[in-house]
């Protein structure tokens, strides 16, 4: 898959900007660093807009929150090395434009590791993160705390800004996408806040219900509610309703060409049109318990997660064309992985899976059906697959980080 057909759900101004790689805008900047009190008409600050450069910028990889890889991934995956980091991990892991991770620890620690698992910087976080790290389109580092602190670090792992965010309850999952205009979109529980490329905050808005994802896409800033509401927000104004999946999203959904994909009531795979306000539910499947986000491929088809370890994949109408078992036969069908958090899946876009779950080496499934674990790679609480520059990011709860790529020649 090239990195321009990855890219062809995001608005052509938006794709632009990324050919060009960053467009710098001169303005007038804060005068201290988070502050918006006083500015400076001698002092001037480049600004980037357009797409994150970062292999996996946020928690969903990419803005549209599809678990959408860039690039395929290995088809004759090899391990390229293990490590385990000191504090444990968090949350799941970011990795920038060259490979490097960024790692929300255990601890209130964030750590930038080289594409070799080696530590560049560590920074102590006033409190622990309460979502991924976040890749804003100059290559900044956005953190929120469960503390209600927006953190934005530079690459070279400098505090650039900190802001208290106005958070009804900070405690609660939190979400964070970065923009096309250089800044974050975060949501917490029903608070959706805008910021900008320097922290601080440009929007502030209510859902109508818990926000269970982010989105962004031609059609504006999308928030996806538990309840299934969908809102939408342009460059200004508040959210709008623009409808409902129709049932309970407790995952959220994916966006691709106009539409949100997502499972509801844990039996439904549904498609709502962006445009019409219309939900068309393409798939049911009661025998069976859907867990997302779906994971797209650019064929518009999608992969779901079944009974907790079985990964579906699925036609764009929603007929499913494969079903794998992430856990080796002699465990796939174990009654004591029932109680098990679902499996994790990405894909690569052109029809490869990887995907991961508690107890079971990882999977890496192509798309001519042949699959490829990776040995000794099982842990207890297993994180979504990070892509990174030639290959994949496997990391566990406990620090525990296995690194794949195509065997050399």
């Amino acid at each position: 898959m090239t990195r321009a057909a990855a890219r062809r759900t995001y608005p052509s101004r938006s794709a632009r900007c990324t050919r060009l790689l960053r467009l710098a805008l001169a303005c007038a900047v804060l005068c201290s660093a988070g502050s918006s009190a006083a500015r400076s008409p001698s002092q001037v600050q480049t600004i980037a807009v357009g797409r994150s450069a970062a292999w996996a910028s946020c928690e969903g990889i990419e803005p549209d929150n599809s678990s959408r890889a860039r690039e395929p991934f290995p088809r004759a995956a090899e391990v390229r090395f293990r490590a385990r980091v000191a504090g444990g991990i968090g949350q799941a892991p970011a990795s920038d434009d060259l490979g490097n991770l960024l790692i929300a620890h255990g601890e209130p620690r964030l750590s930038k590791l080289d594409p070799r698992g080696h530590s560049l910087w560590s920074a102590r976080l006033p409190s622990e993160a309460s979502c991924s790290p976040t890749l804003l389109s100059s290559g900044a580092i956005l953190i929120v705390t469960r503390d209600a602190d927006a953190l934005l670090f530079q690459p070279s792992g400098k505090l650039h800004s900190k802001r208290v965010l106005p958070l009804t309850d900070s405690q609660r999952r939190t979400f964070a996408i970065p923009t096309t205009s250089g800044g974050a979109l975060i949501a917490s529980g029903t608070d959706l806040l805008e910021l900008d490329a320097n922290g601080g905050l440009v929007r502030q808005a209510r859902a109508r219900g818990n926000v269970t994802a982010l989105a962004e896409s031609d059609a504006g800033l999308v928030a996806i509610g538990e309840n299934g509401s969908v809102e939408v927000a342009r460059a200004t104004g508040d959210f709008e309703l623009v409808g409902s999946l129709g049932g309970t999203v407790p995952e959220g959904g994916a966006l691709q060409a106009g539409r949100v994909l997502a499972v509801v009531d844990a039996h439904k795979l549904v498609s709502f049109d962006l445009r019409t306000g219309e939900a068309l539910i393409l798939a049911t499947d009661p025998a069976l318990a859907l867990s997302g986000p779906p994971a797209l491929f650019d064929s518009q088809g999608s992969a779901l997660v079944a009974d907790g370890g079985l990964v579906s994949v699925r036609a764009p109408n929603g007929a499913e064309t494969l079903r794998v078992s992430v856990a080796a036969a002699s465990l796939a069908f174990d009654a004591t992985a029932r109680g098990l958090r679902a499996a994790l899946v990405i894909t690569d876009g052109a029809g490869g899976v990887a995907a991961t779950r508690s107890g079971s080496d990882a999977l890496l499934l192509n798309p001519d059906g042949t699959t490829r674990r990776i040995d000794n790679s099982a842990c207890l609480d297993p994180f979504r697959p990070t892509p990174i520059q030639g290959g994949l990011v496997f990391s566990c709860r406990s620090g525990q980080l296995f690194a794949v790529s195509d065997k050399t020649p």
